[in-house]
């Protein structure tokens, strides 16, 4: 009764059904449990158990009963399992739990194929990197690995894309510390670096002797190539850009904005001034003057509005220590590069034809 692919789909936010696991089945009856995956990382999966009567066209529906509040004193109901069937309901929520911790809760409808249902050549490629399909794979020429390459990253940009759209007015800062830790590549579009993420919730000092009082930066990035680091915080979408006007026209930057940027920078300050102690014996990351992101709000709330849009402006140019962006602004970002994915390479002019210079006179 293993699940050779698992179809999910969102009934809310951070909430997703999944296909039903078949516990037992007859012609004409079954017993299922129908999980559901809701954003939690410790316990992601939640769901009951249902009868079901098969229906024309091979359809299924649930069979209502009584409700358990309905029951007397001294009544109630026994399911009992057999064996086989409690190895399937652990094996199917075992593999539903598995799928949230690969993919989160993507909105929207997503078929996802287990190991066991994937096709023997692709297996094969996965589990021996020497094989034929390999092989093939390493022979194919430059044109062709980059097609293939365009529509992978396309893929990861649609998904991403789908579910920043899909939550752009969520105002929860642990979903977008998820989205972005989960699809932590986006650093390197932001920095213009090759970079990695080298820690989420990194520590970067400051406690007292009574081990309070630390610091966590969102994230901790690390440059590839030069070991440098960079500190990213971020707030929320909601998060105002300006406060109420000051006078003549001038708004101070909003709440988040100036508690963000202070914030990055004495996470910044602590952190060169403990970085010999954070530094582990195994860790070579360095802190050359290290490069600070706040992502904050977003243009669009006071796009109609020139004055709000002039003191931001002023205020994030004026900003040497601190890159502030704005969530529509990485969103703009990423559906420019998903963009320039999707249009087609434009063939080389063709060479004019050569001229004798004997035909000119």
């Amino acid at each position: 009764m293993a699940d050779d692919h698992i179809v999910t789909a969102t009934v809310a936010a951070n909430v997703a059904e999944t296909d039903p696991i078949v516990l037992r089945e007859s012609d004409s009856r079954r017993l299922v449990f129908k999980p559901m995956l809701v954003d939690q990382a410790e316990a992601p999966v939640r769901g009951y158990f249902v009868w079901q009567r098969k229906k024309k066209a091979d359809n299924w529906e649930d069979i209502t009963g009584k409700s358990l509040t309905s029951l007397k004193s001294g009544e109630g109901y026994s399911l009992e399992l057999r064996s086989s069937e409690v190895a399937a309901l652990v094996e199917g929520l075992e593999a539903r739990k598995e799928l949230y911790e690969k993919f989160g809760i993507s909105p929207g409808q997503h078929n996802y194929l287990a190991g066991a249902g994937l096709p023997d050549l692709v297996l094969k490629l996965v589990e021996e990197p020497d094989s034929e399909l390999a092989k093939v794979l390493r022979e194919l020429d430059p044109d062709s690995l980059l097609n293939l390459g365009r529509t992978v990253d396309i893929s990861k940009l649609d998904q991403l894309l789908g579910e920043w759209d899909a939550n752009e007015n969520n105002n929860d800062e642990d979903f977008w510390q998820d989205l972005l830790k989960r699809n932590a590549w986006v650093f390197s579009q932001l920095t213009g670096s090759p970079v990695v993420l080298l820690q989420e919730k990194a520590y970067v000092g400051g406690k007292g002797i009574s081990n309070t009082g630390g610091g966590q930066i969102d994230y901790l990035l690390a440059n590839e190539l030069t070991e440098n680091v960079a500190l990213v915080e971020i707030k929320t979408p909601g998060a105002a850009l300006c406060d109420k006007e000051y006078r003549n026209r001038a708004y101070p930057p909003g709440e988040d904005v100036v508690g963000g940027v202070v914030q990055v920078l004495t996470y910044r300050d602590t952190f060169l001034r403990e970085i010999h102690n954070l530094r582990q014996d195994a860790e070579t990351f360095q802190a050359h003057d290290p490069r600070c992101y706040l992502i904050v709000g977003q243009i669009a709330s006071v796009s109609k509005d020139t004055d709000i849009v002039q003191s931001f402006e002023l205020f994030r140019a004026a900003q040497s220590g601190v890159q502030i962006l704005t969530f529509d602004e990485v969103r703009a970002r990423l559906r420019g590069i998903r963009e320039a994915l999707s249009e087609p390479e434009t063939e080389e002019p063709e060479a004019p034809p050569e001229v004798d210079a004997s035909d000119l006179f």
